[in-house]
């Protein structure tokens, strides 16, 4: 009979489960992808966020030139004053310059009626004559046939959007 040699070994048992190192390696994998994705998901929902506001203010922006097509350029009773007429109020202005420096809030459609559900949301507007012939040059208000009327819509203080258009006296 043989003696067992010692240097000899025996074939190694079959490997189960896994080692301790193994399984926290997994884990920093799975948590870092898992961590991506809701950083994905809060970069899309951020982006919808400021999709949105941006769609509410052009629509805000739209509704106040909306509203000025149907103003005349001046009051015809008093067409070199600027701004509301004594007792008026800005929902009854009746020409452009009655514009000058309103603020809605809550914002208005087109119409004139106040949209209660904007809560936050403003619209800030400010007419200013031009020279009909260099646009970009402001005059004393109600001294040329050119206006430029701007909007700005703000929500919760912050501007979102701001827009302009020139409208001209078309009576001579």
């Amino acid at each position: 009979m043989r003696a067992p040699c010692a240097d000899c070994h025996r074939p190694a048992a079959a490997r189960r489960g896994f080692t301790l190192i193994e399984a926290a390696l997994v884990t920093v994998i799975v948590g870092v992808g898992i961590t991506a994705m809701l950083e994905l998901l809060a970069a899309g929902t951020l982006s919808n966020r400021e999709g949105a506001a941006a769609t509410i203010a052009v629509n805000l922006a739209r509704n106040i030139r909306e509203m000025s097509l149907g103003l005349a350029f001046s009051d015809p009773a008093v067409p070199t004053h600027w701004g509301l007429e004594t007792g008026e109020t800005i929902h009854a202005a009746d020409d452009l310059d009655d514009l000058d420096g309103a603020v809605f809030s809550p914002p208005i459609d087109a119409m004139r009626v106040p949209l209660t559900d904007l809560a936050g949301w403003e619209q800030r507007l400010t007419v200013r004559s031009v020279d009909p012939d260099r646009l970009t040059l402001t005059v004393p208000n109600g001294s040329a046939p050119a206006v430029r009327v701007t909007v700005e819509v703000r929500h919760n203080g912050r501007t979102v959007y701001t827009t302009g258009w020139y409208v001209f006296d078309t009576e001579p």
